[in-house]
């Protein structure tokens, strides 16, 4: 299988870090990504925030039992891999698909450090990606027992074959203050 490596680049500027020294422990810590550029045409990654309706989903392979399910208007809203711990802040990916193809039934999963209270550290659910349309799956800290710091990541696989794997840097929002209040509005894109 074909797959691409890409090491992401935590700049200072994107990221407005208080000290040097920052901004070089997080470039350090900063996650891989893979994708399989036979079957996906792009992908996206970072930060997203709420917006739009949403609805509950049945997903029994999650800690609820469900997934919430926003509009199509979710998007990519920043592009990093270190996230800042704070509620209503979320984290995912969106890919494309070369013209005229489609699957069905792909297993989204989310693994993350154990919740508070639980030794739950892996989530899943099923979803299509369709061609020409946003195949956003993202995780949102909703929950108090969500809030967990450390080594996430966002996988996708279709009948064994694994389509792509992004790994995110939950951190304390001290950390990126900037990012922390992206999604109240304080950060223009």
């Amino acid at each position: 299988m074909i797959r691409t490596l890409l090491k992401a680049v935590v700049t200072i500027s994107l990221l407005s870090l208080n000290t040097p020294a920052q901004a070089q422990r997080l470039d350090s810590v900063a996650p891989d990504l893979i994708f399989d550029e036979r079957i996906l045409s792009r992908i996206d990654y970072g930060l997203v925030c709420p917006s739009g309706t949403a609805k509950k989903l049945a997903a029994p392979g999650t800690h609820l039992g469900f997934i919430t399910q926003r509009d199509q208007r979710q998007r990519i809203e920043h592009t990093t891999q270190v996230v800042p711990l704070s509620k209503g802040i979320g984290f995912g990916v969106d890919v494309q698909l070369p013209e005229g193809s489609e699957l069905r039934d792909v297993e989204i999963s989310v693994f993350h450090p154990p919740y508070v209270g639980t030794d739950v550290t892996e989530e899943s659910w099923q979803s299509d990606l369709l061609p020409h349309a946003s195949n956003l799956n993202f995780f949102m800290f909703e929950f108090p027992f969500e809030m967990v710091a450390g080594d996430w990541a966002l996988q996708a696989s279709h009948q064994g074959t694994l389509l792509y794997s992004v790994n995110f840097k939950v951190v304390d929002p001290s950390r990126i203050p900037n990012l922390t209040s992206y999604c109240s509005g304080a950060l223009l894109s």
